[in-house]
């Protein structure tokens, strides 16, 4: 994902749990619908540090924001089920 400075990315849901990694910026944000599972449930707005990672459950219901400086970059992978990969 990339994200300008200033800019917002679609609300979505997290069908799977996943490993988001950064790769650039400076200070990101999420805002989280209230129907949101995620154990990240209220606003949070956070330094962005490159190469750090976070493992995040299913459920999350959100948007990301930019509220930094820079363009952001992430990369995130989807893990899938035991039973999907079979």
């Amino acid at each position: 994902m990339r994200l300008a400075p200033g800019e917002d990315g679609p609300l979505h849901r997290h069908e799977r749990d996943h490993i988001l990694v950064q790769i650039a910026g400076d200070r990101m944000a999420v805002v989280p619908h209230p129907t949101t599972r995620s154990p990240y449930g209220e606003y949070l707005e956070a330094d962005v540090v490159p190469g750090q990672h976070f493992y995040i459950p299913r459920g999350g219901v959100e948007v990301a924001r930019n509220v930094g400086r820079q363009a952001y970059y992430e990369l995130l992978i989807e893990l899938k089920d035991r039973e999907e990969s079979r």
